[in-house]
Parts: structure tokens; C-alpha cells; sequence
């Protein structure tokens, strides 16, 4: 937990809060990755703390400057390749899908009209449905006329 420098006194060097977590996180950052202390405290128990008292003794400061309004995140050489075999797979996906749709077409068009329409009724073409009349019903309504 941070005692030294205090809260109050932090929240002095800054605009907001926000502002204060931005300028000691990007200044811990800067320490991690070899940038030299620019006050010599031996009472620092991490990089968070050091930076914190390098802001209470205003020896890092924010300055105000154009913020792009989207950050730009470096990807992973690990990222790049997945997102390159995932479009490439999504290529081959359509390609597929178009190869799929062009046979049934090509399938549908070779058939006919007649078993176009039967395929799409559900029915079968070449199939003659075999009609059954009953004679004796027929001749029976005819003579009734």
C-alpha cells in the first residue's frame, strides 16, 4: 500500500485522478524498461512507488498534447499468422459455399423446366403419378346424367 508519498498530495499534481493513474502507470512502465530514477529513494518498495514519488517531487510532470482518438495496439507476430489463417480460412469458406451453390445451378439448368418445377414442388421428375380410376364409379355418375 502507498503511504509515501499520500494520495492528497498526488491528486495535487493532476487534472483528475484519471490523469494521475495515466502519468505514474506510463512512468512505472518507463522505469520496467530500464529508464534511470530521477531521485534517489531507497524507501521505494516497487516501480509504482518510485514513480509516484518522482511525480510528488515534481520531477515528472504531464504535458498536454494531441491524443489520437483511436490508440494504435501493436499486434503479436503470433496475432498477425491467426488473423491471417482466419481470413484465409474464411476464403476458403466462400469459395466453397460459391463452388456449392454453382454445381446446384449448374444441376438445376441441365434438368429442365419441368423438373425445376417438380423439384422445387418437392416431387421427382420422370415419375408418372399412376392415376387409378374407378370404372364403375364413373360409368355410374355418367348414367345418372
Amino acid at each position: 500500500m502507498l503511504t509515501e508519498p499520500s494520495i492528497e498530495k498526488l491528486k495535487e499534481k493532476s487534472a483528475s485522478p484519471y490523469d494521475l493513474a495515466v502519468l505514474v502507470s506510463k512512468r512505472a512502465r518507463e522505469l520496467t524498461d530500464g529508464a534511470q530514477p530521477m531521485i534517489d529513494d531507497t524507501n521505494a518498495a516497487n516501480v509504482v512507488s518510485l514513480a509516484c514519488s518522482e511525480v510528488a517531487a515534481d520531477k515528472v510532470v504531464a504535458v498536454k498534447g494531441d491524443v489520437e482518438d483511436e490508440a494504435v495496439i501493436p499486434i503479436t507476430r503470433e496475432e498477425k499468422i491467426r488473423r491471417r489463417e482466419e481470413a484465409e480460412n474464411r476464403r476458403k469458406m466462400l469459395e466453397e459455399e460459391r463452388a456449392e451453390r454453382m454445381s446446384v445451378a449448374n444441376g438445376l439448368n441441365s434438368k429442365g423446366l419441368d423438373d425445376l418445377i417438380d423439384a422445387l414442388a418437392g416431387g421427382t421428375s420422370g415419375e408418372e403419378e399412376e392415376v387409378v380410376y374407378d370404372e364403375g364409379a364413373d360409368d355410374s355418375a355418367e348414367d345418372e346424367e
